[in-house]
């Protein structure tokens, strides 16, 4: 359920009226809004998808493992709770009564009072002329900023290690293509471990553990939409499928030291994140003159856009507890989506 939330977050501009309305000022200010608006929630969902790989720099033994359930947290900047309509150079849309042009992302809250979109009449946008202006209300965010805990979207993630060969873990991620609330969505990650101190002469000896780890995860959802928007005498209808694809991939160099029941850890790398979000399907446009004459124009696949934003160099710092085979841990990393890791397993050898 947590994912089918954390999606439904991905999902609500393309799911709301909101997607309709902005759809009318034509495809490339529609991707243009969408991008700015969607980027924050987005970006921070994927730098989570990077986090709760390993609790230490200790590999398993020869078919010993462990099984972790890890709640990854990457916080969206305040910067980032709004963006600047003026500068995102949009071509139809126009923005008015808002003191200072900053409107919500999805990450941010609501709209100044009184401030709305508009598209000027006579404007030919999809082929269509627009007869009268055509207004509506800012979209507004979720104001995780005002929030409780929530800093980010929080993303659940459920490894399995396995100790192969030569102080090497094997690491999974795995969730079966799911259908909760109308969101279909399924999850597939492999990461690999290796004691690389063992290879290194001179330390391999010290009390320490050191390991290299390469690990990516690609998650994909989608929904189906359905879009049926009247603003005077223009309408914008239609139906498809948003699809949304994230992948994370990170490199890092991890060192440990076990010290009885404790064992704190830090981490060195890299990460690389991208995600694409499309919306397919067929759209129809129409207007209606003041002498009854309709024009109509159908626009078909009108979202795709490219989240790359979001990577970068991170530094983590955690602990983990071990009492008995039950393992608890928590880590923080600094990077450009600073992130919060907590979660609890079985380890075992």
């Amino acid at each position: 359920m947590a994912t089918a939330l954390t999606l439904g977050l991905a999902f609500n501009f393309s799911n709301a009226q909101d997607f309709g309305e902005i759809m009318s000022a034509g495809t490339e200010d529609a991707n243009t809004y969408l991008e700015n608006y969607a980027a924050p929630v987005i970006n921070s969902f994927g730098v989570g998808l990077a986090g709760g790989w390993y609790n230490t720099a200790k590999a398993h033994k020869t078919l010993g493992f462990d099984l972790t359930v890890s709640f990854n947290m990457a916080a969206v900047p305040n910067e980032d709770m709004m963006f600047d309509f003026a500068e995102a150079g949009f071509r139809n849309l126009q923005l008015r009564g808002d003191s200072d042009g900053m409107v919500p992302t999805l990450a941010g809250g609501d709209a100044e009072n009184g401030s709305e979109l508009y598209i000027e009449a006579g404007q030919t946008i999809n082929g269509v002329t627009i007869e009268d202006e055509v207004t509506f209300d800012v979209p507004s965010g979720f104001n995780l900023s005002e929030v409780p805990v929530v800093t980010g979207v929080p993303t659940p993630t459920f490894n399995l290690g396995v100790g192969i060969y030569k102080n090497t873990d094997l690491k999974l991620r795995f969730i079966p293509q799911q259908n909760i609330d109308g969101y279909k969505f399924g999850m597939f990650g492999i990461g690999v471990m290796h004691d690389v101190k063992q290879w290194i002469p001179g330390i391999k000896n010290l009390p320490f553990d050191l390991s290299g780890f390469f690990g990516t995860t690609t998650m994909t959802a989608e929904k189906d939409i359905e879009v049926n928007n009247q603003d005077g005498s223009t309408s914008f209808e239609g139906s498809g499928v948003a699809t949304f694809k994230t992948n994370s991939t990170t490199v890092q160099a991890i060192i440990s030291k076990k010290l009885a029941v404790l064992t704190p850890y830090a981490a060195l790398g890299f990460n690389a994140v991208k995600t694409t979000f499309d919306v397919s399907g067929d759209y129809t446009v129409e207007t209606e003159d003041p002498l009854g004459q309709t024009q109509s124009e159908t626009v078909s696949d009108p979202i795709d856009l490219t989240f790359k934003g979001a990577g970068g160099a991170r530094l983590t710092l955690g602990a983990r507890l071990k009492l008995a085979v039950f393992t608890f841990h928590y880590a923080y990393t600094l990077q450009k989506y600073n992130t919060h890791s907590f979660g609890f397993g079985i380890n075992v050898r």
